[in-house]
């Protein structure tokens, strides 16, 4: 494996449970959230400042819509927001299992949001499902038997869908054949199984070179591995839950990722920037990730 980098905390945040970094080049600022927190955030690296909105409900994900503002994911129910009035227009709304909720999603090159619910904390049956919303609201089931669906991301020519189950039991991520035409997984394949790595598969992006790059939640780290499932990098955080890393900056050369301020095992004098926003300088770019295109 090669050498890690190291990331550095840019947004004391504290959050509960930061996730969903997404990079905007047409305002050069990363929109994030707290999911338990139900806060909104948008750091804008060139002034350090993090703005913060208020969400009405847990929010899972948050993305940018190809008419403004953004597009998020609430405990049920997908939302384009308009941030000036903080006005939010359901735009779907999703089966997600009894005490569960929805969870990580990505956009495909089409424009179609792809989006994942997750079990009850305590369920004994995997009923979680992965969705792709049309750009014209339609919702069709693509995958299921999870118990928690992660690790969404596209490789860089847009066929091979990542997706992850990041369950302590399960803790296995798949690579799958996407068909961009018709919206389809067509088949799924192991990648890789984390039983012996550090941490559980969490938040997940993609670079150039079409390396997956995985938030071992648990582990302390992010991980990199190549289209054939080699481990080959990582990034080491100084915390014990990063939850999701994307790509950014001006050249798309900066990993920025989110962690989390809950359920740690590991006392909070140890790792007092849990829930902090951490960015590590890479020797890759990341894929840009099309907006969310579902009409309004």
């Amino acid at each position: 494996m090669t050498p890690g980098a190291i990331a550095e905390l840019v947004v004391d945040a504290r959050a509960e449970a930061g996730e969903s970094p997404w990079w905007c080049a047409a305002e050069q600022c990363l929109y994030w959230v707290d999911i338990h927190g139900r806060r909104l955030h948008c750091f804008e690296p060139g002034t350090g400042v993090d703005r913060v909105w208020t969400t009405p409900d847990l929010v899972t994900f948050v993305a940018t819509h190809a008419a403004g503002g953004v597009v998020v994911a609430l405990r049920d129910r997908v939302c384009h927001v308009d941030l000036a009035s903080e006005t939010y227009r359901v735009i779907a709304r999703l089966r997600v299992p009894a005490g569960g909720r929805l969870n990580d999603g990505t956009v495909d090159s089409r424009g179609r949001l792809l989006i994942g619910t997750m079990s009850a904390p305590d369920a004994v049956a995997a009923t979680g499902a992965l969705y792709r919303i049309d750009l014209n609201g339609a919702i069709t089931k693509l995958l299921d038997k999870f118990r928690t669906v992660n690790g969404l991301a596209f490789a860089p020519d847009g066929r091979t869908l990542y997706v992850s189950d990041s369950h302590p039991g399960i803790r296995t991520v798949w690579a799958c054949e996407y068909d961009v035409e018709r919206g389809t997984v067509d088949s799924s394949r192991l990648f890789v199984a984390t039983h012996e790595l550090a941490g559980r598969p969490d938040g997940a992006c993609v670079d150039t070179e079409g390396g997956y790059w995985m938030a071992a939640i648990d582990g302390g780290c992010v991980l990199r591995f190549e289209p054939d499932g080699k481990l080959v990098g990582s990034v080491s955080v100084p915390i014990e839950k990063p939850s999701k890393p994307a790509f950014g900056g001006l050249e798309l050369d900066r990993m920025f990722i989110t962690s989390l301020r809950r359920n740690l095992s590991k006392p909070l004098e140890s790792q007092p920037h849990a829930g902090g926003l951490f960015v590590a300088r890479l020797g890759v770019r990341g894929v840009a990730i099309p907006d969310c295109a579902i009409t309004l």
